[in-house]
């Protein structure tokens, strides 16, 4: 299953594209453009940016059409120019150099080789795409995290948020080393620091107000996708699949290794939706 299937129920506007963001801990960047490729082969128009600071997709190795940097796309930029138009890409004839669907990633600038965030507000006037992909949060590539007060940061016209949370945090100590903000996962998730975390503990954290899905718009498809699943057992996978489905959190869990190079195996098995899988 690929990583796109997931989104396939996801509400959209019409004449809108259909805005995803993803947000949570580690591997948010591998679903960011794994989504984008999937949606490019299948002939779709596709716009990348981020709204926090993600690492330049050149110096990773992404697969991507066109880098558009541009100042006046950030937050607080006087008379921004308006989103690069999906339509108008193809309409000049600038569809990439692949026989597949554009994929264009777009930011307010580059700085310390990190791309700069995108004004969210902008995100929600980007016209002529099929698919806008935002990554809307950072977690210094731990497996885990909860958002302080000012993430993450959702453009309010997502009609999904995906939240990856790596399984490999699984039996480990809550600290530093396998959580951002510790304290902030704690809270969220029930329990102390320093506790192992467990299956529970996941399922506590997708449900919390302050957890994966805050500031997540109203309506959007929620999705957990707990990656990594090459790295534990498969059991312990399966329990923490369930927990979060017992819990209520999300339409949809899945069951990843989003670092796969097949796309066909990122995505071991979803459930919690059945009816738009």
């Amino acid at each position: 299953m690929n990583c796109l299937s997931l989104i396939s129920g996801a509400p959209r506007a019409p004449g809108k594209p259909l805005t995803v963001s993803i947000v949570g801990g580690g591997g948010k960047t591998s679903l960011l453009f794994a989504l984008a490729d999937d949606a490019s082969v299948g002939g779709r128009s596709v716009l990348v940016t981020t709204t926090t600071r993600i690492f330049d997709p050149r110096d990773e190795g992404r697969r991507f059409d066109e880098l558009l940097l541009e100042p006046g796309w950030g937050v607080g930029a006087p008379r921004p120019p308006a989103p690069p138009n999906g339509e108008a890409w193809r309409r000049n004839g600038r569809s990439g150099s692949r026989a597949a669907g554009p994929v264009i990633v777009a930011a307010a600038g580059v700085d310390g080789g990190r791309l700069l965030p995108f004004d969210p507000a902008r995100v929600d006037e980007a016209l002529g795409w099929d698919l806008v992909a935002v990554e809307a949060d950072g977690a210094r590539r731990l497996p885990l995290k909860a958002p302080a007060d000012h993430e993450p940061v959702v453009p309010g016209s997502s009609g999904a948020v995906l939240a990856v949370i790596g399984l490999d945090c699984l039996g480990r100590r809550l600290d530093d080393t396998i959580a951002f903000r510790p304290e902030l996962v704690a809270a969220a998730a029930g329990m102390a620091e320093g506790e192992a975390i467990r299956p529970r503990h996941l399922a506590a954290l997708a449900a919390s107000p302050s957890g994966c899905f805050k500031s997540s718009p109203p309506g959007a498809l929620r999705v957990v996708v707990l990656n990594k699943l090459d790295l534990v057992d498969g059991r312990a996978a399966v329990e923490a699949s369930e927990a979060v489905i017992a819990s209520g959190a999300a339409d949809i869990v899945a069951l990843a290794r989003l670092a796969d190079p097949d796309p066909s195996r990122r995505v071991a098995s979803a459930a919690g939706a059945e009816r738009i899988l």
